[in-house]
């Protein structure tokens, strides 16, 4: 149960650090002050506010933001201001300032977590060579797998040598050619999938076959040699176009939509420890 509360309670503390900054601007609010630049001094900045002029001394917590055309504000020191540009300056909340050394630090857990992995992996792996569990020899796959990778990732970047012909032929030579085999078999259900789904039992299986049929048509010269006498609009490519970009990108941006409120679902789920299993409850 102790365990249980620590993961929980990290896992909210650090989904409540990126929640707020975001969520919080990164100067305070209520003494942000914003305006256009009339000078620049070692120990103040001067802003022309509503027709009025605003000192502002310049302090190690002050960050100032210099509105651009295009894109978000950008943060510079106060040296780099000229007059006349137009800048957000207050003090800050310090909760930007700690993102990077928060990413930091989740890169090195993240290291971690995959050193941990690997450990735990040689452990089971170990144990079903040394007591010939069924199936044993795949362990012993395994680790030659795990060698021959380390082996040849530390020829990555170099010019020459056998190390740089061991990470050729382990990444260029035995592992695109299994990822483009991999994908090749993919294709292949995809296929037969487009098959059974084209296959017209309702009106929808015929609305998408239709849909798909303009679409390969339109997007071949024949389609075009087809209807080239009809009005535009009634065109194969220009049919096909429009159920593209049109149509179809209504669908695909709704669907987003649904998985994108989904993910917010099951993350705020995660983030606040809601989120029940078998196998949650077993390890927790």
């Amino acid at each position: 149960m102790t365990k249980r509360r620590f993961i929980a309670l990290v896992t909210f503390l650090a989904g409540l650090y990126y929640f707020l900054e975001f969520v919080v601007p990164p100067t305070v609010p209520w003494r942000t002050v914003r305006g256009e630049v009339v000078s620049v001094t070692a120990d103040f900045l001067t802003l022309r506010v509503d027709g009025q002029e605003r000192q502002i001394p310049i302090e190690p917590t002050l960050k100032v933001y210099r509105e651009r055309t295009t894109g978000a504000p950008e943060q510079v020191e106060p040296s780099q201001l000229r007059p006349g540009d137009r800048v957000s300056a207050g003090p800050t909340t310090y909760l930007s300032d700690w993102l990077t050394s928060v990413n930091s630090f989740f890169i090195v857990l993240g290291a971690m977590a995959w050193g941990m992995g690997l450990i735990s992996l040689a452990m089971v792996h170990s144990s079903n060579i040394r007591r010939r569990r069924p199936e044993w020899y795949g362990s012993v796959l395994f680790f030659l797998a795990v060698g021959g990778g380390i082996v040849a990732g530390l020829g990555y970047g170099a010019q020459s040598g056998w190390l740089k012909e061991a990470n050729d032929v382990v990444f260029n030579y035995l592992l695109r050619p299994m990822s483009s085999t991999v994908f090749s078999l993919l294709a292949f259900h995809m296929a037969t999938a487009s098959y059974r789904a084209f296959r017209v039992k309702s009106g929808e299986a015929a609305l998408m076959m239709t849909s798909a049929f303009i679409v390969m048509l339109g997007q071949i010269p024949i389609g075009l040699w087809l209807t080239h006498s009809l009005p535009s609009f009634l065109q194969l490519p220009v049919m096909a176009q429009w159920i593209l970009y049109i149509a179809n990108s209504a669908a695909v941006r709704g669907m987003w939509f649904g998985m994108m409120v989904g993910a917010i679902a099951v993350g705020l789920r995660f983030w606040l420890s809601l989120e029940r299993g078998a196998f949650f409850d077993r390890e927790l």
